[in-house]
């Protein structure tokens, strides 16, 4: 995209604040009750090693983000180190997991309202959280990154705030002897079942921690991306995992045998010091998190349908932007999509289930492919044992694939290869 200057672009601060939103969504404000469930006292290490083992994937993020920053992000990213072919499959991966996926998470959003709003419709809830998403696109980036970082502030302060404010009332006798590495003591470190519960815990986190590849779509909205955009990667990262770990640590400190731990812990924690203004307090922080993680996925998926538009995968159209530079009827495709999802899925019966087990795992597929790419673009040892070992992380986590994740992946690599032989050899990718 051409943008006349960078006034319209976003610096570091706001890119660093669209990732931490991108990737903090509502799960914030249940996952660490679940990874309690299965972790006890200990439910903060699944999150502390996950974590860990994310850092490959993001070093190999911020050498692509570095070296090709672009609207393609991560498909980009595959069509230099792999080729047009893999390029295009990726790229129609990518398009049908945004199709399915933003809509469920607008689905959920909405499902997550109503319980405190009863009076909401689901349907049109979702369409209006899609909505805004437009209507801030249609600011262009420099506003609505300056709106998402004051969002993402909010968000930040007041989840941390919730869980400083209960150590600071705690009774002195809850949770005696905790420490961050250990849990209550080292005895359930030492033991296996303690073990055993931290990995089965690591499923539940794991697509707590994606995101950041949505986020490399954005880069020809930023302010020197080969430089800002590597740089909002690992400040986000930083700042998303002391969240995650603090707030993960302070659940499993505070929790207790009651079912609402489990399935609301951050109402919960916020219920034992603050009372009522505590879940009030926590339905401004929800309503917070969904509304700026569904724009945030919005802004991002019109770019990558844009770049889709410019590669040739999609109609050309798709590739105009106005006089300020905006990818208007890209952003226009994009929520006519989703609409057209959300009210299918409403209508129909399918279910957020099954959107979600269509899509949700797809960018991992997306992964693995950079993960090759990058190893195959290095030639020294310690680059090469890093991409080595983002691979292996990789398959490790498509382990938990299905049949018809699979099914699904396959076919919208087909078509994107059908695409390719369609496209013409003079077409420039983005």
């Amino acid at each position: 995209m051409d943008h006349d200057n960078d006034s319209h672009r976003m610096g570091l601060v706001a890119a660093t604040a669209m990732s931490v939103t991108i990737v903090v969504g509502a799960g914030l404000l249940t996952l660490p009750g679940l990874s309690y469930a299965q972790a006890g006292r200990l439910g903060h290490l699944p999150w502390l090693l996950m974590s860990v083992l994310m850092l490959p994937l993001l070093a190999v993020f911020a050498f692509f983000a570095r070296r090709h920053p672009s609207a393609g992000g991560v498909v980009g990213y595959i069509r230099l180190s792999l080729g047009p072919q893999l390029g295009a499959a990726s790229e129609a991966i990518v398009i049908g997991t945004f199709s399915l996926g933003l809509p469920a998470i607008a689905l959920i959003g909405a499902t997550y309202l109503q319980q405190t709003l009863p009076a909401l419709p689901v349907a049109a809830t979702a369409i209006g959280m899609v909505t805004i998403g437009l209507l801030f696109g249609m600011f262009g980036l420099r506003v609505s990154g300056a709106v998402q970082t004051a969002i993402a502030t909010l968000i930040v302060l007041g989840l941390l705030g919730l869980c400083a404010g209960y150590w600071l009332h705690a009774p002195s006798d809850t949770a005696p002897g905790t420490s961050l590495l250990t849990g209550s003591d080292m005895l359930p470190m030492l033991s296996a079942n303690a073990l055993l519960g931290v990995l089965s815990a690591l499923p539940l986190v794991l697509f707590a921690y994606t995101g950041w590849e949505i986020t490399a779509f954005l880069a020809e909205d930023m302010q020197d991306p080969a430089r800002n955009l590597p740089r909002s990667i690992w400040a986000s990262f930083v700042i998303v995992t002391l969240l995650y770990v603090f707030v993960a640590w302070t659940v499993a400190s505070a929790a207790s045998a009651d079912e609402g731990w489990r399935l609301a812990p951050i109402a919960q924690l916020a219920d034992s010091w603050l009372g009522v203004a505590g879940l009030r307090l926590t339905g401004i922080i929800a309503t917070l998190l969904i509304l700026a993680n569904v724009t945030g996925a919005f802004l991002s998926t019109s770019r990558a349908l844009f770049s889709a538009g410019r590669d040739g995968l999609l109609p050309r159209a798709l590739a105009h932007v106005d006089q300020r530079g905006l990818p208007v009827r890209a952003m226009l495709t994009g929520w006519v999509l989703y609409v057209v999802v959300i009210l299918v899925t409403q209508t129909s019966g399918l279910g957020v289930e099954m959107l979600l087990q269509l899509a949700g795992q797809n960018f991992f597929v997306l992964y693995l492919l950079a993960a090759v790419g990058y190893t195959r673009l290095q030639h020294r040892t310690g680059p090469r044992l890093l991409g080595l070992v983002a691979i292996l992380l990789v398959l490790a986590m498509m382990s938990l694939f299905s049949l018809p994740d699979v099914l699904y992946c396959g076919a919208l690599a087909l078509l994107g290869l059908w695409g390719a032989r369609r496209t013409p050899r003079d077409v420039v990718s983005g």
